[in-house]
């Protein structure tokens, strides 16, 4: 899917947050983010003074 995004035409700046190409997240204490294993994501590095956790887990609708 990765290279398919690389053929899109780009977006601009104003686009829904539905037709952006990256959609940037700010996480409050208490906030869960899912997404689907295939997509492309990256976390900055964590610049707080308090620790940062993740977990990473694999999910299947039984």
């Amino acid at each position: 899917r990765l290279p398919l995004m690389m053929a899109a035409p780009p977006r601009s700046a104003d686009a829904p947050e539905a037709d952006r190409t990256f959609v940037h997240l700010t996480p409050a204490p208490g906030t869960v983010f899912l997404w689907e294993s295939w997509l492309r994501h990256e976390v900055p590095p964590n610049r707080a003074r308090t620790p940062r956790i993740s977990i990473s887990f694999n999910y299947a609708w039984a």
